[in-house]
């Protein structure tokens, strides 16, 4: 009988412990991506020019593609729109008001760059 409590009490504290590794990885991944998104709009907004780490081309493309290695017009407002989609259903404003400011900077900033200008 005390083979099978030891058992049981190392699988539940086995569980336990990969439970928190689970949330505890997914918090900081989320984290993460969160923390992204606001530092890319923080550096839009601050100079009106795309952040760096948006100027470098996919790690797929460097290594497996001939084609060149420079970003596209398309792909930096494909960013845009995914950073504006997420500012559309984000909760971390402090109000509503806070996040139409932020969305509509976002549309000015975007129609700057459909035209080309990019500073």
């Amino acid at each position: 009988m005390d083979l099978l409590a030891g058992f049981a009490l190392a699988s539940l504290l086995g569980a336990f412990m990969l439970v928190r590794v689970i949330l505890w990885t997914t918090n900081r991944a989320a984290e993460t991506a969160v923390t992204r998104y606001f530092r890319a709009s923080e550096h839009i907004l601050d100079t009106g020019a795309p952040p760096p780490e948006w100027l470098a081309p996919p790690l797929r493309r460097r290594i497996f593609s001939a084609a060149p290695a420079e970003v596209t017009h398309d792909e930096l407002l494909e960013r845009l729109d995914d950073l504006f989609r997420f500012f559309e259903h984000c909760s971390f404003f402090e109000d509503e008001w806070a996040r139409e400011q932020m969305l509509s900077q976002l549309t000015a900033i975007r129609q700057r760059w459909t035209k080309g200008d990019f500073t």
